[in-house]
């Protein structure tokens, strides 16, 4: 069974781990240290998950595999991407067909290859032909939503794809899908990732009003508290 308890406290069992967390999180590239070390949290591969988070040790170690997860992330979002690259050159044949066949005159052609066309003459272009491309826009909305469903898809895959990967320190089993799906349809994980979304939206909600540490606090805490709840689901199945 699923703690939520546990996963809430143990970013806070420790301050001095959570401060050096934090504060890693905050440089490019050093900041995968900190993702390797979130990772960690999950208590997957270790013969017992502690209740507390683990030790900054092996920080070489650590590195790679928070930038091997999100490369792992990039691959599982490359459906997504492909398709929302097709809906995006689709609107964009949609929209400039759209002027072509009103207002585009050659010497507007012009002034726009020059740059010496005002903004408020392309508000005004785009307004009145607006209607136009209307029509042409909405067939292409059901290929930019199939890409937002891939979206969802990958965020949803790819924390049990990533956990595969911690488990046995093989990049090649966060791609075993069989597993993955195993793992990820059930009733239980859906109710985990739903949280985790939550609790992520509220803190970036609320500390990214913080300057400059803001994010980086939400994204170290949120990150522990998930891959702890992830974890748990992890090894229950």
């Amino acid at each position: 069974m699923v703690n939520y308890e546990e996963a809430l406290k143990k970013p806070f069992t420790d301050l001095t781990k959570l401060v050096v967390g934090i504060v890693l999180s905050i440089i490019p590239i050093v900041n995968w240290i900190a993702k390797g070390f979130i990772l960690e949290c999950s208590g997957v591969g270790k013969t017992k998950p502690s209740k507390e988070m683990p030790e900054w040790k092996n920080w070489g170690n650590l590195l790679v595999k928070g930038l091997l997860s999100d490369i792992i992330f990039l691959i599982y979002m490359i459906p997504a991407i492909l398709v929302f690259v097709v809906g995006a050159g689709l609107t964009i044949m949609a929209f400039m067909s759209g002027f072509l066949g009103s207002m585009m005159t050659p010497e507007l052609m012009s002034q726009i290859k020059t740059g010496q066309l005002p903004p408020e003459i392309i508000g005004q272009i785009i307004s009145q032909n607006w209607a136009m491309v209307l029509p042409a826009l909405m067939t292409v909305a059901p290929i930019m939503l199939l890409a937002l469903i891939l979206v969802i898809i990958a965020l949803y895959l790819t924390p049990i794809a990533v956990l595969n990967y911690i488990k046995t320190n093989k990049f090649s089993e966060a791609f075993r899908l069989s597993l993955v799906l195993k793992k990820t349809l059930t009733g239980e994980y859906f109710v985990v990732w739903l949280v985790v979304v939550i609790i992520t939206a509220i803190a970036m909600a609320i500390l990214l009003f913080i300057p400059f540490l803001g994010k980086a606090i939400a994204v170290f805490v949120s990150g522990v508290i998930a891959y702890t709840l992830y974890g748990q689901v992890y090894r229950e199945k």
